[in-house]
């Protein structure tokens, strides 16, 4: 950096916050001041911490003068940044998770709100709720009903739901009274937007990394075809030892699963297992199993593709 290479603080798109930048190349357009006097500054600008480069648009308005305290004065200044920056706005990560058609109308919604077009920004809050019920088949005469839903279907939690009717609010006003929102209001209502895409959307796809509670039957196929990996082929073995500690998963429903495993066995649709005998355990008779490695499905009809 050179000597005379100005430092001037703005906002980062990267950095999501002030930071130092260095101007790389500057323009200045400067009107006569013998008519209307206002000069424009065009500057490349390069985050000194990132090293990100923007373009920014300084316009000094020397006809527009206003007092600030004991005597001294200042003209107005006015800042523009390309591109756009949303200041302290971190947005969301992992954006390749979110649905195509709804990630095109999230990323719109924020361009219309970083040009400062919080008309149109209402509205494209209101149309990702839309987006997202459309994705999920939530059907209705109307966006209230559909939020309704969205809370009925377990999607969302009733303060969600709360929160999801204001921002309907808020687009109805921009879009039937073109009622402009403050700028306050439209951050607070992309906060919930970007909640909502991040816990339906986001975080359902990450959370197939972690262990969760297994409700339903085809998930409980699915847990044991990946348990059986681990099992000895030739031994009878019980539901629970085939499990081991992943029996924490279905331990509300086991009983149920379990009857319904023995039909599908019975049946020939569980092609990988078999019924051994039971034995008394306890005091309580216990189902084995033995595990057939080189079986392969009976037919087509299987109801659990992995078996």
């Amino acid at each position: 950096m050179s000597d005379s290479e100005e430092i001037i603080t703005s906002d980062c798109r990267a950095c999501k916050r002030r930071t130092r930048h260095s101007v790389i190349q500057e323009l200045e357009e400067e009107t006569d001041p013998e008519s209307y006097h206002e000069k424009d500054t065009w500057q490349i600008i390069q985050c000194m911490g990132c090293l990100t480069t923007g373009f920014r648009h300084r316009n000094d308005d020397y006809e527009q003068v206003y007092e600030i305290g004991d005597g001294d004065v200042r003209h107005t200044v006015s800042i523009e940044l390309y591109p756009r920056v949303l200041r302290n706005h971190q947005g969301l990560s992992f954006r390749h998770f979110i649905p195509p058609l709804i990630r095109k109308v999230y990323l719109q919604t924020l361009a219309a709100y970083g040009e400062q077009a919080y008309v149109l920004a209402s509205i494209g809050l209101r149309a990702n709720i839309e987006a997202v019920c459309n994705h999920l088949q939530i059907s209705g005469n109307n966006l209230e009903k559909r939020i309704d839903l969205l809370f009925k279907g377990g999607y969302i939690s009733n303060a969600d739901k709360k929160r999801l009717h204001a921002i309907r609010f808020l687009g109805n006003d921009a879009a039937h009274d073109i009622k402009e929102p403050k700028e306050a209001e439209l951050r607070v209502a992309l906060e919930i937007i970007e909640h909502l895409i991040n816990s339906v959307f986001i975080l359902e796809k990450k959370a197939t990394r972690l262990e969760t509670v297994v409700e339903s039957y085809p998930e409980f196929l699915r847990l044991i075809n990946s348990c059986a990996g681990s099992a000895p082929s030739a031994q009878a073995i019980s539901l629970g030892a085939l499990l081991g500690a992943k029996r924490r998963l279905v331990s509300s429903n086991i009983d149920s699963f379990e009857n319904q495993l023995k039909s599908d066995i019975q049946e020939g649709r569980v092609a990988k297992l078999s019924l051994a005998q039971n034995e008394t355990v306890g005091g309580k008779e216990v189902q084995l199993y033995t595990l057939n490695v080189d079986e392969t499905k009976p037919n087509d009809d299987s109801t659990d593709d992995l078996f």
